[in-house]
């Protein structure tokens, strides 16, 4: 698999997701879970670029990204089995 196919199968991910997302929503189930859970992201990957950097006195910026992806990663996918705990068991 090249990396051109990785690019499309990516952006068809997020394109296809954010489709079905809306119409679901457009549909009547109002789903707050997703943006909560794209917020619990962003903002792990922000704190964990910003503490690196600021606890590090040469930044690498391949680093700096490695580490926020990992961070909003981690963040998401345990924010994820959290929210389906709680809706589904619950």
């Amino acid at each position: 698999m090249s990396v051109d196919q990785i690019v499309q199968l990516i952006q068809s991910a997020i394109q296809f997701g954010t489709m079905g997302e809306i119409l679901t929503e457009k549909s009547g189930n109002l789903n707050l879970g997703v943006p909560g859970i794209m917020y619990l992201g962003g903002i792990a990957g922000l704190a964990a670029s910003f503490f690196y950097e600021f606890n590090n006195p040469d930044p690498s910026g391949f680093v700096c990204l490695v580490i926020s992806l990992l961070a909003a990663f981690a963040a998401s996918a345990l924010g994820g089995l959290l929210y389906s705990f709680l809706t589904i068991t619950l």
